[in-house]
Parts: structure tokens; sequence; C-alpha cells
């Protein structure tokens, strides 16, 4: 008989037993004393089925919720406690208050009919609720099909229980005596199917050894004095059998069940830890996935490590920056901590073991200094990047010491530490890169907006210019000034070293030139008060070549002068003139010799005249062999394409550039400015530039 019916809902058998019960009532109100073989048959029928949709309801019920074993065995308890109390104080307490019971139930009237079928549905209840207990004990944990052997119990503890229609006829009791017999074959069999037992701390199964032994003695209590309850026999002889073969049931699993806990009590130690180095692990596994700081992981890992390795103390010893110290202590002092760790480096050397080592305190020369009577320390190393950056040490203390299964668990247990430890570091770095990129930006962003945003327009020139940082950030510096309304001026720089520290010295000389260019307009003098104003600032490891020019749009000249820069080109006639007045770089020098040493150049200018100013991220450009892109070949393009608009020629030694270095990086910054002359007749007719060329010559002031 199959009590799981899937296509009713908990509310339909909960109906359904509310249903069959009043049926049931109604049944003993009216046909309780007929003692006919077709009313106890009904009577029993009608039992059967509102236990078996109450069975049926329960089921549903209970198995929503998580199973506990020990639950499950403190309710039998409880139910044994309660049929222990109906079937001892039912029948005296109600011939107290109604007299012979025995005699008014066979000629029941409404009240004793209404009491019986109460003390009936208490029966019904109990002995269902222990019957479902019982089935969920014995499928628990269990790894095989085993249903087949449970099920054909119960069909025999269903006919046993409805045999006992068959108690009048003396001739027929062999038949119910054969099959309690097989049902109690059936119960020890299945009975010693209990697979939940080793899944059961420690602490569970010596609970479960008391439990067992009070149950027992119920069951056996309870069968002993079920004889005497004539108010459950009179309800239904069914129900008195199927009661009793539940205690029998009963009677034989604790038996068992006592001496199976007993015997796995040896090992239960052992298993706990199996079980607790098991989940550790697995709860230990996950973390390593999860977004954590240094500091909560290490103590994490100590916490998990005591329990692992069944330890009284555990700390790291971690090494950093050449400093080695104890991090994320666990049951110790900072004292013992610092004494015990001396101790561990003075005996492993680094990189020289990489597996857990086992040491004993006994020869410690200051283990008297020690708080607390640590004895065995086992000490595993730490990895990141293959490379032995600290020691997980576990403590044991007393005449404890760890064995070899300890120190496999803690070798197991060192690598996921490892994992986890190289995980959290990479994702400081990786937060820590992500914060500098984002001031990067920050920083880009601000020297894009140091830098010109767009070329002058002039009548007398055609500029065009060019910024590729080799970094994020770059050193070199150009920009355009205009000066009066003839004048303009122009300069281009480069700070030593690269990154972010150039490109604050770099955004330092916007202000710098930018200022002076509107009190002073001679190169010269510009250079020599902006030495004198990065005086202040620079330190000797930073210096800035610099060349400033000023283009005299009436008078058609160049003036210009060179602190350590780059020689100027001057392409004219198809002739590159590398133009160098002397000087040194800003910052190399802040007395009356940078002064002396700093030139003044003047040039005439001519028609198509090209001048270039660069720094040395062109000529110093590498390829794949490490050779230098080189002046050579950067005035050779200079020259093939002078007469070509200045933005074409910028674009070509830019586009050659790259190809001579397109298999490396960029290690420089790279700076090209190009400015192209040019002559305009005025509206009037009259030369407002000089038509005729006039010569190149210098002046040096």
């Amino acid at each position: 008989m199959n009590f799981k019916t899937e296509n009713l809902t908990r509310n339909i058998k909960f109906k359904a037993f509310v249903g069959f019960a009043i049926i049931l009532f109604f049944f003993k109100l009216f046909f309780g004393s007929n003692d006919s073989v077709i009313f106890r048959v009904l009577n029993e029928v009608f039992v059967i089925l509102t236990a078996a949709f109450f069975i049926l309801y329960m089921f549903d019920f209970i198995r929503a919720k998580k199973i506990n074993p020990l639950a499950l065995i403190i309710n039998i308890g409880i139910l044994n406690v309660i049929i222990f109390f109906l079937i001892i104080f039912s029948d005296p307490i109600l011939n107290w208050i109604f007299g012979n019971v025995k005699e008014r139930l066979s000629k029941p009237d409404l009240v004793i009919s209404l009491i019986s079928f109460l003390y009936g549905l208490l029966f019904i209840s109990s002995v269902s609720y222990i019957f479902f207990t019982f089935k969920e004990l014995y499928f628990l944990k269990q790894k095989k099909n085993v249903s087949i052997y449970f099920n054909t119990m119960i069909i025999f503890f269903l006919a046993a229980s409805f045999a006992s229609v068959l108690n009048p006829y003396p001739d027929l009791h062999y038949i119910k005596t054969t099959f309690i017999i097989i049902s109690i074959v059936l119960i020890i069999i299945n009975s010693i199917r209990i697979s939940w037992i080793a899944f059961l701390v420690k602490k569970e199964k010596v609970s479960l050894l008391v439990f067992s032994v009070i149950i027992f003695v119920l069951f056996i209590v309870n069968i002993a004095n079920s004889s005497e309850s004539h108010l459950l026999s009179n309800f239904s002889t069914s129900l008195d059998q199927f009661m009793n073969l539940m205690m029998i049931y009963g009677i034989i699993y604790f038996g068992i069940l006592f001496f199976t806990t007993l015997f796995h009590l040896p090992t239960a130690e052992a298993y706990d830890r199996k079980t607790q180095e098991i989940s550790s692990l697995q709860y230990f596994s996950k973390l390593i996935t999860q977004v954590l700081d240094f500091k909560e992981l290490s103590e994490t890992v100590t916490e998990i490590a005591v329990k692992v390795c069944n330890s009284d103390a555990s700390w790291i010893i971690w090494t950093e920056n050449n400093e080695t110290k104890p991090l994320a202590k666990k049951n110790i002092g900072i004292v013992d901590t610092n004494l015990i760790s001396g101790y561990i480096l003075s005996k492993i050397k680094k990189d020289s073991e990489s597996k857990t080592v086992l040491l004993n305190l006994d020869k410690f020369e200051d283990k008297g200094k020690l708080s607390e009577k640590f004895n065995s320390i086992a000490v595993s190393p730490i990895k990141t990047h293959n490379e032995i950056k600290g020691y997980l040490v576990a403590a044991k203390k007393n005449d404890f010491i760890f064995d070899d299964e300890d120190k496999s668990a803690m070798d197991t247990f060192s690598d996921y530490a490892s994992i986890a430890i190289e995980n959290s570091r990479l994702l400081e770095e990786s937060i820590e890169k992500e914060r500098l990129e984002k001031e990067f930006d920050v920083a880009r962003e601000i020297q894009r907006k140091i830098l010109p945003s767009k070329n002058p327009e002039l009548e007398c020139l055609s500029i065009s210019s060019v910024f590729i940082p080799a970094f994020e950030v770059g050193g070199d510096y150009y920009d355009f000034f205009e000066l009066s309304e003839n004048k303009f001026g122009f300069v281009i720089a480069d700070v030593s070293g690269k990154g972010i520290s150039a490109a604050f010295i770099m955004a330092e000389l916007k202000g710098i030139f930018e200022s002076l260019s509107k009190i002073i307009e001679t190169p010269k003098e510009i250079l020599v008060k902006a030495n004198e104003i990065l005086h202040r600032t620079l330190d000797r490891k930073n210096f800035v070549s610099a060349a400033y020019g000023v283009i005299d749009c009436k008078k058609e000249t160049l003036s210009i002068s060179r602190a350590g820069h780059c020689p100027v080109l001057l392409i004219r006639n198809n002739i590159v003139q590398n133009i160098r007045p002397s000087g040194i770089g800003l910052g190399l020098n802040f007395t009356d010799h940078f002064v002396n040493t700093l030139d003044e150049i003047q040039i005439n200018l001519e028609e198509d005249d090209l001048i270039v100013l660069y720094t040395d991220g062109i000529t110093e450009a590498k390829n794949i062999n490490l050779d230098d892109f080189g002046s050579i070949e950067f005035e050779k393009i200079l020259l093939e394409n002078c007469d070509k608009h200045v933005d074409e020629i910028s674009n070509k030694v830019m586009r050659e550039v790259t190809l001579f270095s397109q298999n490396i990086s960029q290690h420089d910054d790279i700076t090209l400015v190009i400015l192209k002359w040019k002559q305009k007749l005025n509206l009037d007719g009259e030369n407002k530039w000089q038509n005729s060329a006039p010569q190149l010559k210098t002046k040096v002031k």
C-alpha cells in the first residue's frame, strides 16, 4: 500500500484525515457495540484510513523541515512518555469519574463514545508519528535504494494488524502469529541498516547513547502495560496490534542503536576532526575567490588553522621589505609569538623547506620566558609567486604533540592559504593599479590642458606640433606666446626623467614661461630668469633642457637661445643647418656661469624657411636591434618633404619613427614643432614684409 499519493496536496490530505475521523466517530457512536464481523472489519478499515491520511499529511508537513536525527529520537522519547501516561492513567481516571469503564464500553453512550474516540485519535497520532519517524531514520543517509525492505515490512505490519479481527476465532490465530513473526524478522533486518550514526559528532553520539537507553526502557514498559488499556483494545484491535508492533520495533531498533553507537564512539573523535578539516577547507576555498584585504584574510587563516590542526594557537610569520614580523595572532600573546618566531627562523633556513616542519620546544632556551606552556609547533611555508614570503605556525600546549596526520592537514591548508594570500595581494595590487590609473587619467587631462589645444594661425607662419608621451603623462613641453602685435614667441623643453614626476615639473614650466613671456621679450633673459625661479624647486637629480625663440614678423627675424636642448634645425634651399647657440640646461648651475655661457642668436628669415624644434625622443627612438633612429634619417625626411605643408611634414616624420620602432615600446617622450615662414603683400601694394631675401647673419649677445 502506497501512502505517498502525489496528486493530493497537503490541504486535501488533511481534509481527508478529518473526513474519515468524523466518519469513524459516527460509526463508533451508532455501531460501536455491534460485534458482527462486518462491522468489526468496517471499524478497522476506517481506523486504518484515518491513520493513513494522517501519516500522509505529517509526511508533507515534516519533510518540509530539515531533518535532524537527534531531534527525531527525542520526539520518539516524548511520544513514548505520552503513550505511557495514556496507558497507565487513562483507565484508573475514567473508572474514578464514570465508574466501571469496561462495562460502559459494551453499551457506550455519547460521552463514552466521544472519550473513546478522542483517546483513539491520540493513539493514532502518536503511533503514526512514531512510524513516520522510524521511516525517516531508516532512509536517512542511505546511499542505495532500500525501500523494498521497508515497504515489505509495512505490508506485514498492516497484515498482522488487520488480522486482529480474527481474534474471536482461536483456530485462525496462526494467521496473525505468522504475520507477526515475519514482521519481527523484517524489523531485525531493517534495524541493522543504520547509516546516519557515522555522521554524528562525538558529543551527539554520547547523547544518543543516553537517549537510546531511556527510550529502550520506555518501549519495554509500554508494551508490557499495553494489555491493561481497555479503551485502546475496544477502540480498534488493529491499532492496538500496530502499536505493539511499533513497540517491538522500538525495542529492537534502540537495542541495536545502542551497541552500534557504542562501537562508533572510539573513532568519533577522529571522524570529528576529519569532518572539521573538510568543512574548514571547503569554507576557506570559498574565501579564495572573495574580496578580502590582507589583514582580514590573515586572521581568517589563523582562526581556521587552529581548527584544522587541532592546535591551541596559531599565527603567521610574514616577511615584507626585509622586515619579519608576526601577524594575525590567535590565542597567543605578542611576547610568546616574538620568542617562538625567533626560534623558528633560527631553525629553518629560508627557501630550504617546502613542506610542514614539526619542531619540539624542549631545547628552546627561552622556553621559561613563555607565558603559556607550548611544547610542540608545526611550521608550514606560505608562498607567493613560488617564493616563500612567510610561515604559518600552529602550536600545542603541555605534552600534546603534532603527528603525521596533523602535518598532512597543515600541508593541505597552507597550500590553500598561500593561494588565498597571493590572490589577496594581487587584488590589492589591482586596486592600487586602478587607483593610479585614475590619478594618471586626471594628470593626463591636466597635461592636455597645459599644452596648446590647437596651433596658432598667423599670416606669416604655418605651424604644426606633435606630442606623444612615453607613459601616461610626459615631461616634454612646448608652447606658443603672443608677445606683441608683430612678435610671436615659442618654447620647447624636455624635463629629465619620465612619468608623473617629470609631468609635475613640466606643469611648473608652463607657469614660468607664460608669466615671463608677458614681461620679457628676449629669449636669453627669459631663460636666465627661468633658471633663477627653478632654483627653489628643482633638486640635483633633475634638470630641464629648453629652447626659447621669438619671431619678429615685421623685421622678419628669429631670435633664439638654447639651454642644453637639441639643436634647432633650419631648412633653407634644401640644406639643413643646425642652429646651436651655446648654453647649459636649466637647473644644472645657478651661478653667473649659467648666464656667461648662454648665447642668443638672431637669424634673418627667408621665404619657405623651415624651423624645426624637437626632443631627443625622435632621434633616440629604438628599433628591435636597439639601433637609434638617428639625426641623419630625421634630417633626410625633412629635406625630402620640406616643400610640403607643415602638417604633412610632421605626419611623415611620425609615421617613419613609428615604423622604425614598431616592435619595441616607446622609451622617451616625443615632441615635434615645425614652423614655416611665408611672405605676403599688404592691400596698399606696399611690402608689409620684405620681398628681398636678406642674408643669414648671426648676432651674439
